[in-house]
């Protein structure tokens, strides 16, 4: 599904359109004309159907250059390494997050509690993945045509990072915000309100016009308004209400 001129939205789970498996994130394609690259890539139980999705908007899976991973949590990156084995693209990640993916660390992003709570199937694992480069705070990736801003944005995770297109004022923001200004406060060892705070106001900062969040919908309107929300409330000594 085609969000604008340069974003199309192509996989998403039950907090989302439901589109590929129920346990997905949201799963975003980047076109900078000359490349692509996918934002997210679910837990890897969609992982045709988002094929098939970026299929149907008119694009080549052998064409994908890059794989942004914003976090190492199992909704978004467990499809990691058998996306980038049938796309050939390559994966980029923060250096906690490559950490955890290269080990196939369950403990480090959750999964074994996960599981234990019910929210993945006893035998969800996650297999580990190669991480092609890692990527630092402030450092600029080129797309095509499109620059791509790293912004570290750790709270929701201990390795979060976001990334944000100036030329198109878009932010894929991950798990830090989602309309109407919530958050996804997680019981996790490495969730860290303070953290989440300080990372919220470093991405109020920025000149957002589209708004696109791990779960639930993309804002393609003042997308800077969910951030400043969430900011003001942590702000006036409130928790902003949570997704989850």
């Amino acid at each position: 599904m085609r969000i604008s001129e340069k974003v199309y939205w192509i996989g998403s789970g039950l907090l989302g359109m439901n589109a590929t498996d129920e346990l997905d994130c949201n799963v975003y394609l980047l076109d900078g004309g000359s490349e692509q690259a996918i934002i997210d890539c679910g837990t890897g139980y969609g992982l045709m159907n988002i094929m098939e999705e970026l299929r149907r908007d008119g694009f080549d899976p052998e064409s994908v250059r890059y794989i942004l991973l914003t976090h190492a949590h199992m909704d978004h990156a467990g499809g990691a390494a058998a996306m980038r084995e049938l796309t050939g693209a390559r994966i980029v990640a923060s250096r906690l997050s490559a950490s955890f993916l290269e080990r196939g660390d369950e403990e480090a992003i959750g999964l074994a509690q996960a599981r234990e709570a019910d929210v993945y199937p006893s035998d969800c694992r996650l297999n580990a993945c190669k991480v092609d480069s890692v990527v630092e705070h402030g450092q600029l990736m080129q797309i095509g045509d499109l620059t791509v801003e790293v912004i570290e944005t750790p709270g929701h995770s201990c390795d979060m990072i976001s990334f944000f297109i100036p030329d198109i004022r878009t932010l894929f923001c991950s798990d830090n915000v989602f309309v109407g200004g919530r958050i996804a406060a997680i019981d996790t060892p490495d969730f860290s309100m303070d953290q989440l705070f300080q990372s919220l106001m470093r991405l109020g900062n920025l000149h957002v016009e589209r708004l696109m969040p791990g779960h639930l919908t993309p804002v393609v309107r003042n997308g800077i308004v969910p951030i400043r929300k969430a900011v003001d409330q942590f702000m006036c000594g409130s928790i902003p209400e949570s997704i989850v």
